[in-house]
């Protein structure tokens, strides 16, 4: 029984894992997107930002949080699926 649980949670990790990978890849779509637009549009002279180099603060901060998504929700999807069987198992008990 508890090789059939240890499976059971393996694979709940790994489809964790996967889905928070293809999310993560819909972020960077659309980061990328939205971010080449507005770097367009300025480049354009459509949309007048003063100063200047205030057009790089979504880029430059929505890319940080790109970094965050990964770190937390990628790289540690494993640790995330860990800490919630934890929490199932402790209420369990």
């Amino acid at each position: 029984m508890a090789s059939t649980m240890d499976e059971y949670k393996r694979l709940f990790r790994e489809a964790t894992v996967s889905d928070q990978m293809k999310l993560f890849k819909i972020h960077i779509f659309i980061y990328l997107i939205v971010n080449v637009i507005w770097l367009a549009l300025n480049m354009m002279g459509s949309v007048q930002i003063n100063p200047s180099w205030a057009v790089y603060y979504s880029p430059i901060g929505w890319g940080i949080l790109v970094i965050v998504h990964y770190w937390f929700y990628v790289r540690g999807a494993d640790n995330l699926c860990k800490l919630r069987e934890e929490m199932v198992e402790s209420a369990i008990k």
